[in-house]
């Protein structure tokens, strides 16, 4: 009876550490992966960003073929995004 009280409790302290540490990287990062650290209007910023790489993909998609300066522009507007991301989440701005 004590190995299966002690086991469950071992599973049970197991599955809360297991738990909260999603839960930690659920709050810093939502569904377009925007960081919650920055301002609404950077975040709204940044998804312009996205929305525009996505239409530029999918512009350079719709022949069925991707060229390489095609690939190149779609590489540096991710990257200007990811630049821009990071500006914003490192700008030390005092935030409410």
């Amino acid at each position: 009876m004590k190995k299966i009280i002690l086991f469950s409790l071992v599973m049970l302290s197991l599955s809360v550490a297991a738990s909260a540490q999603i839960g930690a990287k659920k709050r810093c990062v939502n569904r377009q992966g925007v960081t919650s650290r920055v301002t609404p209007f950077e975040r709204q910023e940044l998804r312009k960003d996205i929305l525009r790489q996505r239409t530029v993909q999918r512009m350079a998609k719709r022949d069925g073929v991707i060229t390489p300066v095609e690939r190149i522009r779609i590489h540096r507007l991710k990257a200007e995004t990811r630049r821009d991301a990071f500006r914003y989440t490192h700008n030390r701005r005092n935030r409410i």
